[in-house]
């Protein structure tokens, strides 16, 4: 010890407690309400009215033991005796607490049990018996990973003595000074902070780990030694196999409901529920059970660094039960379904970007009523001055039902709106009106999709509180109506996504499988319905989920081709024959006659339907004839159309009026195929 020092500890009386006791007021971020709840306490004469049992609760981790800790500073700063339990260390038995606790008995006492969970078997005995026995000024601290037993909450002898203190996670500058304390400063705690969403634990866990990275945000990612430590102390140990997996299930998906679980552990189903239901870190909501958004994090990402086969196992087992789910919801549920359908894909490259799945019901997706009319014109006006404002009043008048708003929840005052046109035959007028619907219906018109009985759906408007949209908990709400649509909307024949801000929204919409154009309509989106249906779609994006997206020279691009795109594909695809690498570029390769399974079998696929095409002229004298004519000119190896005609031994000017029609006939059969007129 160097004489300044000894000096100073000679001079000032301080002890290591007193030392360590500042170094914890100094490092010791948040939890000012609670701080001042306690302090209240503290100073209430006792005499007074008041709480005489603060209960605070939270998962592992969130902090509990530092702020009991905190607690015990404040209430020797004010001249009160402490006396500190831990639940692991006692006998678990009234008379092993008893003995523990014994200073407790003496007035003035403050008395702190930490792990009260370990406490559970004799909760009966500690606040019928224990508790009222203490002196009237006693103040208790319970910290617990379980909620208080119901029947305290309710119980009416302790409802004014007991104050319910949840903890929840650090604010954002929370955690950033807590990350500045040790060593990281900002840009990296914002990426660590995304990780964790305040988790104490975690934070300080995270911290040590991007220390090696050397603050480079970009470089750092969850260390499975942090997951793995993590997880020991938020989940503790799993009493089996199946517990485990009923969990991983429970972080995968947005909730979980028994009939889930029936789905994967039949009879066990119950028994595992009744399980997740009592773990500290899982909530019981109205839809079912939610893990702690930080535990669905950290198994999931165990899960995939363990064991990739068995996540994507697992997610097979219950894809299908949310998607039927979404399929036959009706009325209030349809919206719910669809996101719990999509929240399987949060884990993915593209989705988690745009769709945020944390709405907690503070914005409600509703149906248009006139009364909406000047908000929804107002917002319109906002976004795009008075002619856009004038579009949205034509529309809202010819299809009203057409729009979809948002509340909020609290007032019913309306943020956003959306419009979902459906086009079987417009009239005139909504042409002469909507330029972009013009274009889109002729679009639709020569990619052969309006068909008697059928429909094209069109997304025209998408305003949130008369701004372009970016991703939100609103939007979120936006996105899932129009995914209920491209669903469940009965003679679909093609879905158009209108996008005021395209760029933004190109990588999710292409990824879900709906394609840019180009030109005036470059702000539009399309997928033909007729060309890959709801079933293979949705198997499209399972696969893009599991296995990452198709290198793009493999990637159907399903907009639906123009007529006159469509026969100049197949007069290209004709005379390319013999050159497969060709065939498998051309435009017909992602069109309903090559199917969507790989490369390989489309190309297969693609040359069939030409040859059953060219086969089908067959039957006829005029018919063989164009049939010989196609086979000589494209398919039995001549180099020239002079050639084929020498071979076919007819003058060249009546083998060209016969290939011309031979070729004419083809492109109408396959067109009649692609466009599903034969079905």
């Amino acid at each position: 010890m160097t004489s300044e020092s000894a000096t100073l500890g000679r001079t000032t009386g301080e002890t290591l407690a007193d030392r360590l006791r500042q170094i914890r007021a100094a490092t010791f971020v948040g939890r000012d309400d609670e701080i001042a709840m306690f302090r209240s306490a503290l100073d209430r004469p006792a005499e007074t009215a008041g709480f005489a049992v603060l209960y605070v609760w939270g998962p592992g981790g969130i902090g509990k033991s530092a702020l009991l800790r905190r607690f015990a500073d404040e209430a020797e700063a004010a001249g009160r005796d402490v006396t500190r339990v831990d639940g692991r260390m006692i006998e678990r038995s009234p008379a092993g607490f008893e003995r523990a606790a014994q200073a407790a008995n003496l007035p003035g006492r403050v008395l702190l049990v930490d792990t009260f969970e370990a406490c559970q078997g004799m909760e009966g005995w500690f606040w019928d018996t224990f508790l009222p026995g203490l002196p009237a000024d006693a103040l208790v601290v319970l910290a617990s990973r379980e909620p208080p037993d119901h029947r305290r909450r309710t119980d009416a002898d302790w409802a004014a003595a007991v104050r319910l203190l949840p903890l929840a996670n650090l604010s954002r500058a929370e955690a950033a000074a807590l990350l500045l304390l040790r060593g990281v400063a900002e840009p990296l705690s914002d990426t660590l902070y995304a990780f964790t969403e305040g988790h104490p634990l975690a934070l300080i866990l995270a911290a040590e780990v991007a220390s090696r990275h050397d603050g480079e945000p970009e470089r750092w990612t969850p260390h499975e030694p942090a997951i793995r430590t993590l997880l020991d102390r938020l989940v503790g140990n799993l009493p089996s196999a199946a517990h485990r997996r009923a969990l991983e299930i429970c972080a995968h998906v947005f909730v979980t409901r028994e009939d889930l679980l029936r789905e994967v552990f039949g009879e066990q189903a119950a028994e595992l529920f009744a399980w997740l239901r009592d773990r500290p870190f899982i909530e019981a909501g109205p839809e079912g059970l939610r893990p702690h958004d930080l535990v669905r994090d950290l198994l999931i990402a165990d899960l995939r660094w363990r064991d990739p086969g068995g996540w994507r196992v697992m997610h097979k087992q219950v894809s299908s039960y949310f998607v039927e789910r979404a399929l036959n919801a009706v009325g209030s549920q349809v919206l719910p379904t669809q996101l719990a359908l999509n929240y399987l894909h949060r884990h993915g490259d593209v989705m988690a970007k745009y769709i945020t799945w944390r709405g907690r019901g503070e914005v409600y997706e509703d149906a248009y009523r006139p009364s909406d009319r000047e908000a929804v014109l107002r917002m319109a006006e906002r976004m795009d001055g008075r002619p856009g404002a004038a579009l949205v009043a034509h529309w809202v008048d010819r299809q009203p039902d057409a729009f979809r708003v948002c509340r909020l929840a609290g007032t019913g005052q309306t943020v956003a709106f959306v419009a979902w046109l459906r086009l079987a035959e417009p009239d005139e007028t909504d042409i002469q009106v909507d330029p972009l619907v013009a274009a889109i219906w002729q679009h639709a018109r020569e990619a052969g999709m309006p068909r008697p009985g059928n429909k094209i759906a069109v997304q025209r408007f998408v305003n949130i509180d008369g701004e372009h949209p970016t991703s939100s908990t609103t939007m979120d709400l936006i996105y899932m109506r129009g995914v209920a649509i491209c669903l469940r909307e009965p003679g679909l024949a093609g879905t158009y996504i209108h996008m005021p801000n395209p760029d933004y929204w190109a990588p999710v919409l292409e990824y879900v499988g709906h394609d840019r154009l180009s030109g005036d309509l470059s702000s539009v989106f399309v997928h033909d319905w007729t060309a890959m249906p709801v079933r293979p779609w949705l198997d499209m994006l399972q696969n893009r989920l599991l296995h990452g997206p198709e290198p793009a020279e493999h990637r159907p691009q399903l907009a639906p081709l123009t007529r006159a795109e469509f026969d100049r594909a197949v007069r290209d695809l004709l005379r390319t024959w013999r050159h497969r690498p060709s065939i498998a570029v051309n435009p017909l390769i992602n069109s309903r006659l090559a199917g969507d399974d790989e490369l390989a079998a489309r190309v297969e696929k693609l040359r069939t339907a030409v040859e059953d095409a060219v086969d089908a002229l067959q039957g006829t004298s005029r018919g063989d004839t164009l049939h010989r004519t196609l086979a000589a000119t494209f398919f039995h190896g001549t180099h020239t159309q002079e050639e084929a005609a020498e071979r076919l031994k007819v003058p060249f000017g009546t083998y060209r009026h016969r290939l011309s029609a031979a070729v004419d006939q083809v492109v109408e059969e396959l067109w009649r195929r692609a466009t599903g007129a034969d079905s």
